[in-house]
């Protein structure tokens, strides 16, 4: 039409439909290749917490797919509905600070599964991933922190459109049908911030956007057709209010997102770990143990605080419990996803030390968020001392990132107790993903060497 201008989902389809791995810049294409295997290693983690037990047991039937971490097959749609729930579980997976949400577990499994379903190669994989994190990234940025304080989970809001434009770029459908992809995908995510208070069925709406994205955008590829401006009358209104359209496409295709998401070395929630870390900077430079202190105070932002749970009911509540992470890092010296336990939460020290920590909002910390995500945490021992450390960012941010060294480190403590001696060659594959000729082998690679053990304390 003369005179018309393209509409955002108009303008992500024809940057899906023209976008290759040799447009990808080397830090981005490095950047998800490094997601990709920390993103298999939270799955290993998902899997030994049982998640995918339930999930197995309710959609039954055998399928082309693998269900990662299990030794089981499901049709494509159900695969990634499972992969992407237990990918979520523990919420040891990568997240951004500029959209409160957790692109890795919205748009990997997708990929992933429909890849090695349809024996795509690996730069294709690469590009379908860096594509689906620019739309989950760049439409987060616009509704974010609003969709959260209007109670709404970022991730499964932005799943599945961003686990559309993934599969839209994998099947390298044209710019009309890849628009429509994200236009039908827009309606497909659903999922509540107040849900995050059950970890153990809160991940099931991550899962199931996911797998509407996909049918989203294979419902496109059939001729299927979505509604043009959805994005600015419909998406942005319903989970935002006021944001700005336009800015969800300035520099598409020439900026890309996907570096600026973190990167975690603790479970739980990421509102978490700014506090964690500023804690152990005093108790590492100090050296304090546990007796010597009488009390501490935690103040975090009025987002991060609006999402923790303080005190802890149960385990899962125990995931977004400050007071809990920071006990728990105090008294045992890790806060990895195994420390999440009914035994932990109960055991004595760690009530005790729990019981000296308060948690509070500070709106003074809110003057840079999410531009910073800042704790100030202030000891006081038992001599009278008084000690305080402020950090604006929590490790793995890319102003503080992990090592490629640290993430495989990581991976392997996952991933080890399912996969057993085949994780370096797990690692190894998906760091030469630019040269492997068909995704299905590294799906191939993720069945259990064994029973995968239960998630235990260490």
């Amino acid at each position: 039409m003369a005179g018309h201008a393209a509409t955002v989902v108009e303008q992500i389809g024809a940057f899906l439909a023209r976008t290759r791995y040799e447009d990808l810049p080397r830090d981005v294409a490095d950047a998800v290749k490094t997601r990709i295997l920390d993103l298999l290693g939270a799955s290993c983690a998902g899997i030994r917490a049982g998640a995918h037990t339930r999930l197995l047991e309710l959609l039954p039937g055998n399928g082309e797919a693998p269900v990662w971490g299990t030794g089981a097959s499901r049709p494509v749609r159900d695969a990634i509905l499972i992969n992407a729930a237990v990918s979520h579980a523990v919420y040891i997976e990568d997240g951004s600070r500029f959209t409160g949400g957790h692109p890795s577990s919205a748009v990997i499994p997708a990929a992933l599964t429909l890849a090695a379903s349809r024996h795509a190669d690996g730069k294709a994989l690469v590009t379908a991933v860096a594509c689906g994190y620019e739309v989950f990234l760049r439409l987060g940025h616009a509704i974010y922190p609003a969709t959260v304080k209007r109670g709404f989970q970022s991730t499964a809001i932005l799943a599945a459109p961003a686990a559309a434009a993934a599969l839209a770029s994998l099947l390298r459908l044209p710019a009309a049908a890849a628009a429509h992809a994200i236009a039908i995908g827009c309606s497909q995510g659903a999922g509540l911030k107040e849900a995050l208070k059950c970890a153990n069925s809160q991940p099931l709406q991550v899962g199931r956007s996911a797998e509407g994205g996909a049918l989203a955008c294979l419902y496109a590829a059939s001729g299927a057709t979505g509604v043009p401006d959805i994005v600015e009358h419909g998406f942005l209104k319903a989970f935002a209010g006021d944001a700005d359209a336009g800015s969800i496409t300035t520099g598409l295709g020439s900026r890309w997102h996907v570096p600026e998401t973190y990167l975690k070395q603790y479970g739980g929630c990421r509102g978490n770990h700014a506090a964690i870390d500023a804690v152990a900077g005093i108790l590492d430079t100090e050296k304090i143990g546990e007796d010597d202190i009488e009390h501490i105070d935690i103040r975090v932002d009025t987002v991060t605080y609006a999402a923790a749970v303080e005190p802890p009911r149960d385990a899962g509540q125990a995931q977004f419990s400050i007071a809990f992470s920071v006990a728990v890092r105090i008294v045992a010296g890790d806060v990895l996803p195994g420390r999440f336990s009914e035994e932990i939460l109960r055991s004595p020290r760690v009530q005790s030390m729990m019981a000296r920590i308060h948690v509070m909002p500070d709106g003074e910390l809110d003057r840079n968020y999410p531009q910073h995500r800042p704790a100030v945490a202030r000891l006081r021992l038992r001599n009278g001392q008084e000690l305080t450390h402020r950090l604006d960012y929590a490790r793995g941010e890319p102003e503080s990132p992990l090592s490629m060294v640290e993430v495989e480190r990581k991976f392997e403590r996952l991933a080890t107790p399912v996969y057993g001696a085949s994780v370096h060659a797990i690692s190894d594959c998906v760091r030469s993903l630019a040269s492997l000729d068909d995704a299905a082998t590294l799906a191939g690679m993720l069945a259990p060497m064994r029973q995968p053990s239960a998630l235990p304390a260490r």
